[in-house]
């Protein structure tokens, strides 16, 4: 109860002063960076077979991007995904089922066979198999062994729990943490499992929120639905991360990008931007050799 009354005040103050409370967001960032990390969700079939397209579209900008992908999925369309690896590109787990997948007000979530649970009610023991069991499908069926995950739905859905058993698959990473509720203002932070979480930007309208197109387009009376006015936002926050250093961290569902046309704009907006984009696992890499390398200097 007093968790969701903090929610709900923090997402009042976010409403009444957006442009303070992004503010302060951005400037536990400085220094860092500037840099950007693009990830796509395949939570539905509909988003599975977009999954060629937006390849296509990172490669012929030369970008890199992000797949956080379901077992079930994978199983049921094997070839889509077996793009993403021959494309070079990264897989996150992101649970075998996907608990919490079934809408009833979207038709392509209305299945009968969607799952209805919410990660974060789920038993300790359902999340750690759910977890292992996608990892086993993606070596199974991709010959891809993950090094991140990101929890179904994040933000208030993610549970901390969900980090040693990352680590004792070996990963690397999370990205399941909300920017505004984060620990280190939205800049990549350590888990005491080791795993390293990388936070999901905010919206610079809803800083409580996530910059991406569920928020934006996806659902119904989507905050930022007008061509273009995506985009738009995304230029003014890579302006900011430019000036002072900073991470933008962006996620989006592939089906609602490309069909609103968001998808092609955004890309030419990143391209352009002058930020570098690079994939979690590049990051994840640099900060263990960064961390050694500070190691080695403090023995010194």
């Amino acid at each position: 109860m007093i968790d969701r009354v903090a929610r709900d005040l923090k997402r009042l103050v976010g409403l009444a002063l957006p442009g303070v409370c992004f503010g302060a967001i951005l400037r536990r960032q400085r220094g860092w960076g500037p840099s950007c990390t693009v990830s796509f969700d395949c939570d539905f079939p509909r988003d599975v077979e977009a999954v060629s397209e937006v390849i296509g579209l990172l490669e012929a900008r030369d970008l890199r991007g992000s797949f956080a992908c379901v077992g079930r999925w994978i199983r049921t369309f094997p070839d889509e995904h077996r793009q993403i690896v021959t494309a070079g590109l990264e897989i996150l787990n992101h649970t075998e089922t996907h608990p919490n997948l079934y809408h009833p007000g979207y038709d392509y979530a209305r299945g009968d066979d969607m799952a209805r649970e919410r990660f974060n009610e789920i038993s300790s023991e359902r999340r750690k198999s759910e977890i292992e069991a996608c990892h086993e499908t993606c070596v199974e069926v991709l010959g891809y062994e993950p090094r991140g995950f990101r929890s179904p739905h994040f933000g208030n859905l993610h549970v901390d729990e969900v980090y040693p058993v990352l680590a004792d698959l070996g990963y690397l990473y999370s990205s399941s943490a909300l920017a505004g509720s984060s620990v280190s203002g939205g800049l990549p932070f350590r888990h005491t499992s080791g795993v390293l979480e990388f936070p999901l930007s905010p919206c610079p309208r809803h800083p409580f929120g996530v910059f991406d197109s569920w928020h934006s387009l996806g659902k119904r009376n989507g905050a930022h639905p007008e061509s273009g006015e995506m985009t738009r936002l995304f230029r003014q926050y890579a302006e900011l991360i430019l000036a002072e250093g900073g991470y933008a961290n962006v996620y989006f569902d592939p089906r609602d990008m490309l069909d609103s046309g968001e998808l092609v704009r955004f890309l030419d907006c990143l391209q352009d931007s002058g930020l570098e984009v690079v994939d979690y696992g590049t990051l994840a890499t640099r900060a263990e050799l960064e961390e050694g390398d500070k190691g080695h200097r403090a023995e010194g």
